[in-house]
């Protein structure tokens, strides 16, 4: 985070330091010095910054807590709650701008700490357990060293007015809650902003920004954009009866009314489809072949064409795209036989440059067998359409 930040940070903190309200209030009879409410904090942030909506006061106080500035007393959040929780400020050795790093020999010594204290108090959480774990094995080489200097941030703080203690306690885990490490925080910086920083402005870099600018003054994206938008608005209208998160089903949802008329009328099998049905396959081929019943009245009518084989020949690709492994090359080969290679029984009508460009991709390892049909059979589904 940029030291700028902190510095506005800071300097807002010091300022609620020094005015805020800051009492010893009572919490089932246990007696919580030096805090305030949540209500008081956004009351006083809104009353300090000349907000006029309480929601930006309660942001601001959401940051500071966020950012190390001040904490939850009794629950611990990473929100502030506009209500009668207590919060306390941080101590200014614990701001961030203060401890700008955390290492692990800093927090095995706090944890070491802990456990030289009453376990019912200061007893270690589940997470610090681990961690304490971890640092043992990996700080096993200076474990002495760690133990004396624990040792000794004990006896000073045992000097201490015991209220005094109970606000450092307070302060030192909050600190070590959100400023683990190995934990991340919000005071770290997203990788893209670093990398952004690395880029070096150069001539090449210009020039290709250059190129990119003529490109687009001579493509015009943006028409290009205005014509997509206009397509996604009209094709969303023409399924608008279709959706039926926008128009109830007609019958009504099963899922809801216990009725399965709807899933009976719609069924792959029936034998007369709904109006409803027969409207959609006229929106578009790619509807009327993705429906079943729909693909067999197309079947029906192209044999009286004597062309057939064309929705075969797309029902054998479509097919082959979902097929496992194991079978893609057994079925392209069978496709090929049957419907593309000379004097085949099943002969698809195509252009002898779509024929090459489809004996290329056969032959052509690096292109996907399962995908290899993909210019006959495009020009298939044109024919059809």
């Amino acid at each position: 985070m940029a030291a700028s930040t902190l510095a506005k940070l800071d300097s807002l903190s010091l300022r609620i330091a020094e005015s805020a309200p800051l009492k010893t209030h009572k919490y089932f009879r246990v007696a919580v010095p030096q805090a305030l409410t949540g209500q008081t904090l956004v009351a006083f942030l809104q009353e300090l910054m000349a907000f006029d909506d309480p929601a930006d006061a309660l942001h601001l106080a959401t940051l500071l807590l966020q950012h190390g500035y001040l904490f939850p007393v009794i629950e611990h959040s990473l929100v502030v709650k506009d209500d009668n929780t207590l919060y306390r400020l941080q101590l200014p050795y614990f701001w961030p701008s203060h401890a700008t790093h955390t290492d692990n020999v800093e927090y095995a010594i706090y944890l070491n700490k802990r456990l030289m204290r009453n376990e019912q108090r200061h007893g270690l959480e589940e997470d610090e357990v681990e961690a304490y774990n971890k640092l043992l094995e990996l700080l096993g080489h200076m474990w002495g060293f760690i133990t004396v200097q624990a040792e000794m941030q004990l006896k000073m703080q045992k000097e201490k007015k015991k209220s005094d203690k109970v606000v450092y306690d307070s302060e030192e885990r909050a600190f070590w809650r959100t400023r683990r490490p190995g934990q991340a925080n919000c005071l770290e910086q997203h990788v893209q902003k670093i990398e952004k920083k690395l880029r070096k402005c150069t001539a090449a870099g210009y020039k290709k920004e250059l190129e990119r600018l003529r490109f687009s003054l001579k493509t015009k994206p943006w028409l290009k954009a205005l014509k997509a938008s206009e397509t996604m608005v009209s094709w969303c209208e023409q399924f608008h009866d279709y959706d039926p998160f926008i128009t109830a089903p007609q019958p009504s949802n099963p899922w809801i009314s216990d009725d399965i008329t709807l899933w009976v009328l719609n069924t792959d099998s029936v034998e007369v489809p709904t109006e409803r049905r027969v409207k959609r396959w006229g929106l578009s081929v790619q509807e009327l072949v993705r429906d079943p019943i729909g693909r067999q009245v197309l079947e029906t009518f192209l044999e009286s064409e004597f062309s057939s084989e064309n929705i075969r020949f797309w029902m054998a690709i479509q097919e082959l795209k979902f097929a496992s492994n194991e079978n893609v090359d057994e079925k392209a080969q069978r496709i090929y036989e049957e419907f593309l290679a000379t004097g085949a029984p099943c002969q698809v009508n195509v252009d002898s440059r779509t024929l090459e460009n489809t004996l290329k991709c056969l032959n052509d390892e690096t292109v996907a067998r399962r995908h290899a049909f993909s210019p006959a059979e495009e020009h298939v589904f044109t024919l059809d359409e």
